[in-house]
């Protein structure tokens, strides 16, 4: 299979088709597996089955057989989205399904559950499918229920569900003592600003829980405790990527066998609009993220070291030519990694800017914008394609700065950009540049390189397994 040049390479994606959000993320026996929204039969989204892929390290990834079809013979459509959960005997997984008519996503949702006993590669449906129904709420009217999250916590199942009530989007939490039969506990969140509560989840840092959810745009997460009437106390807010749906929605996580938490999310392909140049296929898997928590509250998200198998030959500070204009880097290409580091005192009120993807003649180039005074961070996209279909509005986020040094790393992958700023800002971005020389490093706003204390360069390969 020949690769087209906006598809990425070292991003996870399959072979073709649609892909959206990650799905059941679980590290089993030595294996990260990563399942996701998928449909079998097109580069549009419908028909949505589990697609699956495992992994001994994060980087190679191996394509597995679908896990999950809709059982049209019981009504269902689509399996919507979910996790997976190990008792130490049998493999869980936990999914909306979705059918026509009273089985509607708006308010016929179900929650489903499939179990495996073969280390994840075959999955078989609960015969008491549903396992929870909207009944559980009572007189609560919740909407769009979907997207069930599941962990243990000192011998207890507990379940997360978004949704939305009387306009507003919520996070619902359950429990169960056996994992099959649960309970409504109550509404842990109600998001008076969100219409809707996608893919909740939890992600727990000693007696600090962090609620990350998606509602319908920016990735937001919320730090503080859970109360004994199971409503959430917050403490800290915050932003997970500023992309929403230019570059990075409905994120899963899992805890591997280092105890990290890793975290992966979707990349959509909406920002192409009608751009035809690309077909067959449709959504990327942003970097897995590992991430924890700060003594403030603020989560704390950096690329998985695993990466940096990826590198291939080092440009460092003494290969940057200093011009007119700025800085050239001595490194081209489509799959690249950046990571500098800046003394904004130096920089002074100046922005400084670095250009990726960038064209021989400059006619395009995107550029990640820092502006000192105003403690912002830009993907500018205003010159990333000659063609005008593509969405060209920024991706904009504030970075903090309390040490006056500033740490960015750049992930390039053809069509994607992932921004890391300070560990506690991303930015992530999907740019589709037509020329074929399109892939120079250039930095401005530097009168001297002396408020550049550290820069890094890297281009990226991949192994001839993921070339297709």
């Amino acid at each position: 299979m020949m690769l087209d040049r906006y598809r990425p390479r070292y991003h996870f994606m399959p072979l073709n088709n649609w892909m959206n959000d990650p799905n059941g993320t679980i590290y089993h026996e030595g294996y990260y597996h990563l399942f996701y929204q998928y449909n079998p039969y097109g580069d549009k989204w419908g028909h949505i089955h589990w697609g699956h892929a495992k992994s001994k390290d994060l980087v190679e990834w191996e394509h597995l057989p679908i896990a999950l079809a809709p059982s049209t013979e019981l009504g269902e459509l689509h399996c919507f989205s979910g996790c997976a959960v190990y008792d130490g005997q049998q493999a869980r997984i936990y999914y909306t399904s979705i059918g026509e008519g009273e089985r509607n996503p708006a308010t016929g949702a179900e929650q489903w559950m499939a179990t495996s006993t073969d280390g994840l590669l075959t999955w078989t449906k609960h015969p008491g499918n549903p396992v929870l129904t909207s009944a559980l709420h009572g007189g609560a009217d919740i909407r769009e229920w979907r997207d069930p999250f599941v962990w243990r916590e000192d011998g207890t199942w507990f379940m997360v569900l978004g949704g939305a009530i009387e306009g507003k989007g919520c996070v619902a939490i359950y429990s169960s003592a056996d994992s099959t039969q649960w309970s409504y506990l109550n509404l842990l969140y109600v998001d008076p600003d969100a219409a809707l509560c996608e893919c909740p989840l939890i992600y727990r840092s000693g007696d600090r829980y962090v609620l990350i959810y998606s509602p319908g745009g920016v990735v937001q997460y919320i730090t503080g405790t859970i109360d004994d009437s199971y409503k959430l106390v917050p403490k800290a807010k915050g932003i997970v990527d500023y992309a929403g749906f230019d570059g990075y929605y409905a994120p899963n996580l899992l805890t591997d066998g280092e105890g990290r938490c890793v975290m992966f999310g979707w990349m959509p392909d909406e920002a192409r609009g009608e751009f035809a140049e690309i077909a067959g296929w449709s959504g990327v898997q942003a970097l897995p993220r590992e991430i924890s928590l700060t003594e403030s509250g603020k989560l704390a998200m950096k690329p998985v070291s695993e990466l940096g198998r990826l590198r291939e030959t080092h440009v460092g500070e003494r290969q940057l030519i200093h011009d007119r204009e700025g800085a050239i880097a001595d490194v081209s290409g489509r799959m690249m990694e950046l990571s500098m580091e800046l003394d904004l005192a130096g920089l002074g009120t100046s922005a400084f800017e670095v250009g990726v993807l960038r064209s021989a003649d400059g006619r395009e180039e995107t550029r990640i914008a820092i502006e000192p005074t105003a403690g912002r961070i830009t993907i500018d996209r205003s010159r990333s394609s000659l063609s005008p279909l593509p969405r060209r509005t920024p991706v904009t986020g504030n970075y903090e700065a309390p040490d006056g040094r500033l740490r960015l790393r750049i992930f390039v992958d053809h069509s994607t950009i992932e921004v890391f700023c300070n560990d506690t800002t991303c930015l992530s971005a999907r740019v589709y540049p037509t020329l074929e020389d399109n892939g120079k490093v250039r930095l401005y706003g530097l009168q001297s390189l002396e408020p550049l204390t550290r820069f890094d360069a890297w281009p990226l390969s991949v192994a001839p397994s993921r070339q297709g």
